[in-house]
Formats: structure tokens, sequence, C-alpha cells
């Protein structure tokens, strides 16, 4: 299991990694991302690929699934820090090319 990287970035830091994060937003001190799907096969597959990620980097998201949309929202920030960090980039990264390479 990886160690968390809990170094708090300031908001520029954020802001800047964001600019090569499709698809998040950020306010305050979490990061957001809807996820759409066009069927349950591949909501499925996600979820796999978030659990393995969260095991792989020892770093817990919050995260919802819409049924009805076919969404899973995913919210990320470093309780511990109560602030967003590189590990919560880090996460956010492995989730988008996970989403590229589907």
């Amino acid at each position: 299991m990886a160690e968390e990287n809990k170094t708090t970035l300031s908001a520029a830091q954020v802001d800047e990694a964001l600019q090569t994060l499709e698809g998040w937003t950020r306010s305050e001190v979490v990061l957001a991302r809807h996820f759409v799907f066009h069927n349950f096969e591949e909501i499925t597959a996600f979820l796999n690929h978030l659990v393995r990620t969260i095991t792989t980097q020892n770093h817990h998201p919050d995260f919802s699934l819409n049924t009805g949309l076919k969404m899973v929202s995913v919210v990320l920030t470093t309780h511990s820090e109560q602030a967003i960090t590189r590990a919560d980039i880090q996460f956010a990264r492995a989730l988008n090319a996970w989403a590229r390479a589907g």
C-alpha cells in the first residue's frame, strides 16, 4: 500500500493542476468530478477501478452513484489536513487516466 503524500497545496497550485485535470473543479478545499456512463457495465468497470485506486493509493474519496443519470460523482479532499493535497491530485490523475483509456 502506498503512502499518501499529504503535502498541502495552495489554491494557486491546485488551480495550476486543474489545467491538466479535465472535468475536475475546485470548491474551497475539495475537488469534484462527475463521471457519466452509457450503461451499468461501464459503471461497474469504473467502480472496480475506483476501489483499486483507493487500495493502491491508500486514499479515500467520497463518492456516490446516481443510477438514473448513470453517473458516479467523486469528491476529493484530504480530511486530516482539511485541504487539497498532492494525494488528491494524484488520485484525480489516476481516475482521469482510466477514463481516457476506457
